[in-house]
């Protein structure tokens, strides 16, 4: 069970920044209430090392029989990457045929397929999502089997703006069903999404009040939902947290967040064992980001 954490929330006026691929309105909405997250437990992160230079943006890892396959964002190329767990270091290059690459965000395996979500969305105008489902075998290549090509239900305007809830970049997919953790730039929120890929119908579920950007997520041991989020204050010091996620009759809903010890731009979480993690980082330059440990057993009675 997890410890009962305190969540602060204070309503005010803050500036803050989005991540650095595009800026945010800077002005807040009155309405969005902000945790300063003070005094709250903090989860305590390991630097294990830096990715080489290709891997700046990394925002996707999935685990597949203690194989760590990692995704680079922001590429034209359609390569993933399997790196060494202990040294950040590339091992193998893999590339993902018969697909494209606009903008991949988020990267998932379920039942020996890996799944990629084209869903990068900074300025909420985009009308080409995808869903690409590949076959997983070792090789330096796989091969896309199905591409889903879908839009948010709910988006009926597709006009270029700074705020908005349309962007994305955190997927899981269980049995046959995609689910989405939006990354809302207008209310920090989160909308749940989920994907039937068997009929292609999307839907729109619960809203969240994470008070946050979501930018990755994958199950506990327990079966709830580890959704990384961060804030950017100022522009350039970043306030990362994951919020857990708890499931009721089929409706997620909040169940406590911690914070996260180092700045840097977490965009990746992936399970190893038990209640230890990998987290992967960007770079605020051109060099590799980095990749963390996280050990969340303290949380756990």
């Amino acid at each position: 069970m997890m410890k009962s954490i305190l969540f602060l929330l204070c309503s005010t006026i803050l500036f803050i920044n989005c991540d650095k691929k595009k800026p945010m309105d800077t002005t807040m909405n009155q309405d969005m209430e902000i945790d300063t997250m003070e005094n709250h437990p903090v989860a305590y992160i390991e630097e294990i090392g830096r990715f080489p230079s290709v891997v700046n943006e990394c925002s996707g890892m999935i685990n597949i029989d203690n194989r760590i396959i990692s995704m680079n964002d922001g590429s034209t190329h359609t390569l993933l990457q399997e790196i060494n767990p202990s040294t950040a270091e590339i091992i193998n290059t893999i590339n993902v045929a018969k697909t494209s690459n606009i903008d991949w965000e988020a990267l998932q395996y379920n039942n020996e397929n890996i799944y990629i979500a084209d869903i990068g969305n900074n300025e909420g105008d985009r009308e080409n999502l995808s869903l690409y489902t590949i076959p997983y075998q070792a090789g330096p290549e796989i091969i896309c089997i199905d591409t889903i090509n879908f839009i948010w239900p709910d988006q009926t305007e597709f006009i270029a703006s700074n705020s908005h809830p349309y962007d994305c970049e955190s997927m899981l997919v269980e049995g046959n069903v995609a689910t989405f953790f939006s990354k809302n730039r207008s209310d920090l929120k989160t909308n749940v999404y989920r994907l039937d890929l068997t009929t292609e119908l999307i839907t729109k579920g619960e809203s969240i009040s994470i008070v946050g950007l979501a930018t990755d997520a994958v199950k506990d041991p327990s079966g709830n939902v580890i959704l990384l989020s961060y804030l950017t204050f100022n522009g350039n010091t970043f306030t990362n947290k994951i919020s857990i996620l708890e499931v009721s009759d089929g409706v997620y809903k909040l169940k406590e967040s911690i914070p996260i010890s180092e700045n840097t731009q977490i965009e990746a979480i992936v399970h190893i064992e038990e209640h230890k993690y990998l987290l992967g980082a960007e770079s605020e330059t051109n060099e590799g980001g980095y990749l963390y440990s996280l050990d969340l057993g303290e949380f756990y009675e």
